[in-house]
């Protein structure tokens, strides 16, 4: 049990340095752009902004399911990846079907992924949520000003 939790716990810290990098990287690029097109940019701006940090955090997580996938197979709990990347995607989301299970000696692993799964889909919830509320007070800013300048 030692062994599986060390690994577990491996796994999720490699898996956060994933997820912050991508993190790290659409903040510094969005911050910028957000602050360079502060009133020049419309809902197409909006749209991309928001579809791009999505897809970017999705990529993220899809390479965290890779990760324990071969994980999985290294630990020969399952004979192809196509059958552990499947395992891991319900593991990571929390859903749990349990119509593929591992061995008892490596089964924890499920568990560590879920909790896993549940902390990077939170730090993308709130990475979504932080870049919207950017986009929102720079349209409430440019209304704002417009007012000011009628007044």
């Amino acid at each position: 049990m030692i062994l599986t939790l060390a690994i577990g716990s491996l796994m999720i810290m490699g898996n956060m340095i994933i997820q912050v990098l991508a993190v790290v990287v659409l903040v510094r690029m969005f911050a910028q752009r957000i602050e360079k097109f502060r009133h020049g940019r419309g809902f197409g701006f909006d749209v991309r902004v928001v579809s791009t940090v999505m897809l970017v955090l999705f990529a993220g997580h899809i390479l965290q399911f890779a990760t324990w996938a071969m994980l999985f197979v290294w630990l020969d709990q399952f004979e192809d990846f196509a059958t552990a990347f499947y395992h891991s995607t319900v593991n990571f989301t929390s859903l749990g079907y349990g119509d593929i299970v591992m061995s008892p000696q490596w089964r924890l692993l499920g568990g560590l992924e879920a909790a896993n799964g549940v902390l990077m889909f939170g730090l993308s919830a709130g990475t979504l949520l932080s870049v919207m509320n950017r986009l929102f007070n720079r349209h409430v800013e440019a209304v704002s000003e417009r007012r000011d300048r009628s007044a």
